[in-house]
């Protein structure tokens, strides 16, 4: 879909609402309208004209980015750009204008509620950036084929690094390596986890070193033409049955809400799904996030597939599916791949080996 077909879907729900215009200056959102790219914006959408309103850093590459639909406004500098776009809403006779109410600074919300009537509203760029483009999905691919070619070495490194290889050096091995093949940048510091380590979901890489028979878990991602891709798997170096038994339960979780996703389907059910099978071996309380989630110019977008995810899943939503469980005094085991909704089920994207 054009940058254009984008900003009409926003231009539909000023008239459902009945508000005269939108803004947005959250990087993510405008880029999305607009083609954007540069670091700081203010986008006005009405019913009529759309409107850029940059400052002196970024008029050129505007001016090289965005549609002919576009009028591209500029200001000094980015300090004035909030006083730039209040002028050019009062000058267009704007009454009512739109926020986003979970992006906009209080600040700025304050600052135009003394000139205009302000009307907030949660997610309504982001509710249509869900519903992925060809284009996007290509992307997002290209960002996937790259983490998993490089999650390839770094498995192959593991095997040859018990007693040497730690976290740390597996993690900047990860980084090196995603820009090396060809990505724009990291969607997010790699999760390199050895040991007892791997039951912190969210862990943070050290000086551990590899041992014989440790839980591992690498969780990645690059990023391609601003699209983000995300992977996880857990290995074992070694034998270890209490890694084998729990690594099919978590398999088991994920084939079984993978399954269960299809557009119409409310968007907290896969996690129910995922959720009830870990609650048959008495591990509910070791799953302790949610299942999910969308990913395309953020590496955590809408949906969320998780307990207080609202809302159904729709066709071309891009989205992760990655139960796990975390057992303080064992280990923790995730498994993740990127899916795409479609009518019927899903279209699995991530080819790497469970």
């Amino acid at each position: 879909m054009s940058t254009i077909g984008r900003r009409t879907k926003v231009k539909e729900f000023l008239h459902l609402v009945d508000i005269e215009a939108f803004i947005t200056n959250y990087r993510p959102n405008f880029m999305y309208l607009s083609g954007f790219t540069g670091s700081t914006a203010f986008l006005i959408i009405t019913g009529d004209k759309d409107y850029i309103v940059v400052d002196g850093r970024y008029i050129l590459r505007a001016k090289n980015e965005v549609d002919d639909d576009i009028q591209i406004v500029d200001t000094l500098d980015k300090s004035s750009l909030i006083k730039k776009t209040r002028d050019l809403l009062k000058d267009l006779g704007i009454g009512t204008i739109g926020i986003e109410k979970n992006n906009l600074r209080v600040s700025d919300y304050l600052f135009f509620s003394e000139y205009f009537d302000v009307k907030p509203f949660n997610y309504v760029i982001e509710s249509i950036r869900s519903e992925k483009d060809r284009d996007e999905v290509e992307k997002i691919k290209k960002a996937l084929l790259i983490s998993e070619r490089v999650l390839q070495e770094a498995e192959a490194k593991l095997y040859e690094g018990v007693g040497k290889l730690s976290e740390i050096e597996l993690a900047n091995f990860i980084k090196r390596r995603i820009i090396e093949l060809g990505a724009n940048g990291l969607a997010f510091e790699p999760i390199v986890a050895f040991g007892k380590n791997t039951a912190l979901p969210h862990y943070t890489p050290s000086d551990n070193i590899l041992k014989e028979g440790d839980f591992v878990i690498i969780d990645m991602g690059a990023v391609v033409d601003q699209y983000h891709s995300d992977i996880t798997r857990s290995f074992c170096i070694g034998k270890n049955s209490e890694f084998e038994r729990l690594y099919k339960i978590v398999l088991e979780a994920q084939i079984a809400s993978i399954e269960s996703i299809r557009a119409g389907v409310p968007v907290k059910n896969p996690y129910i799904v995922a959720t009830k099978v870990f609650e048959k071996y008495g591990l509910k309380d070791y799953f302790t996030h949610g299942l999910g989630h969308g990913v395309g110019l953020e590496i955590h977008e809408l949906p969320s597939m998780s307990a207080a995810g609202f809302g159904f899943l729709k066709n071309n939503n891009v989205l992760t599916v990655e139960p796990g469980i975390y057992l303080p005094e064992i280990g923790g085991i995730r498994i993740e791949d990127m899916v795409i909704v479609e009518d019927n089920g899903v279209n699995i994207l991530t080819r790497y080996p469970k």
